[in-house]
């Protein structure tokens, strides 16, 4: 079984726009298993270093300190250069205690560590763990615009004497995969700097 997320373009030169989407609960199939449920993929060229990628993924909305990364799927950032259209994937695996994420194929790029600690390979570093939701969503806003007050603005319900309610996701946790990786894995000197990503959770048969 694989869960498809995202579809996400990024410029990877010295000026690039982040890209990023999200998605909670929004069928019933995907509360089948929560961990491997992705909410968001975040993708931008890191702020401290010019010549690296930060990919994050984000699974299993409303996480708790039990909540686990499952041992029997992998979480996979796929990443297709516009150029020739093939895939250099990073795919992490996970135990009980600790994470591997490795790819694409042939390149040595590779990080492993303990579940909620950084881990530093080669041209690659990883996290995996816990984290605050980064998600944004004034459920009440929505709620007025779709439903009671069709005519609603849903700019102008974001402060709670406008009629929002602030921040739904305020507080609550997810399971976030966080990798940077130098560029060049992905570009590899290409002229056009363009990268379409998205990820994908799939179950491992037996």
């Amino acid at each position: 079984m694989k869960r498809l997320r995202w579809l996400a373009a990024l410029a990877c030169g010295v000026f690039s726009t982040p890209a990023l989407a999200a998605d909670h609960l929004d069928s019933p199939s995907v509360t089948e298993d929560a961990s491997t449920d992705i909410t968001d993929l975040f993708a931008f060229v890191s702020p401290n270093d010019p010549d690296k990628l930060v990919l994050i993924m984000a699974v299993n909305p409303i996480a708790g300190p039990g909540s686990k990364f499952s041992d029997a799927a992998d979480y996979t950032f796929h990443v297709v250069r516009n150029g020739d259209g093939v895939a250099r994937n990073i795919t992490c695996t996970f135990t009980a205690n600790n994470y591997t994420c490795a790819g694409p194929d042939g390149s040595g790029v590779m990080a492993s560590g303990t579940i909620g600690m950084t881990a530093t390979g080669d041209s690659i570093t990883a996290y995996a763990g816990l984290r605050d939701d980064p998600f944004f969503f004034d459920l009440a806003a929505f709620q007025q615009v779709t439903g009671a007050n069709p005519d609603a603005n849903p700019f102008c319900l974001l402060a709670p004497e406008a009629g929002g309610n602030g921040d739904f996701f305020a507080g609550l946790n997810v399971l976030g995969i966080v990798i940077e990786v130098r560029k060049e894995v992905f570009l590899q000197d290409a002229e056009n700097p363009v990268l379409a990503i998205w990820a994908s959770t799939s179950r491992r048969e037996g």
